[in-house]
């Protein structure tokens, strides 16, 4: 279905055929990865899975087929196989085996906004050092820019 609506002069644009890849595609490809991702070590089993990415990567980037797998993986802008493998088998082995990791709190776990410090060090520019300030805005659709340089208490533009 993916080719079907991946045409290279029409059909589904770049980043609705990656949201399709990433959000139905590669959880299906990944499904199981704890317990496949020794098997994957043999370089025939991941050249089969590397086959099937790399045909989808060529259809989401519009490319030639010529491409190889490593050129179709940066020109879809996805991350190879492999590494998404191995991340999920990261995080079941992180989140099963009792180990800590940055996890999201629940929100009755958040500290109150006053109970967060508030660190702001003190600054002191030596007087030889170069200061730049800058500015950007927005008028009327058009976007400027402004610059600043300060050194040894001169303005230079």
């Amino acid at each position: 279905m993916l080719a079907k609506s991946s045409k290279l002069k029409w059909g589904l644009r770049h980043r609705a055929l990656k949201v399709i890849y990433s959000g139905a595609i590669e959880p299906i490809l990944t499904y199981g990865a704890p317990v496949f991702e020794k098997a994957l070590k043999n370089k025939n089993n991941l050249r089969k899975y590397q086959s099937v990415q790399r045909t989808l990567n060529i259809k989401i980037a519009k490319a030639y087929r010529t491409h190889s797998y490593e050129a179709s993986c940066v020109l879809a802008g996805i991350r190879p196989i492999r590494l998404a493998i191995e991340e999920k088998a990261r995080d079941y082995r992180a989140t099963h085996n009792n180990n800590e990791f940055d996890a999201p709190l629940e929100v009755k776990q958040w500290p109150h906004p006053a109970e967060i410090p508030s660190f702001k060090a003190r600054i002191e520019i030596p007087l030889n050092a170069i200061n730049i300030f800058t500015d950007g805005s927005k008028i009327g659709g058009k976007v400027g820019a402004a610059a600043v340089i300060i050194r040894d208490d001169i303005v230079h533009q």
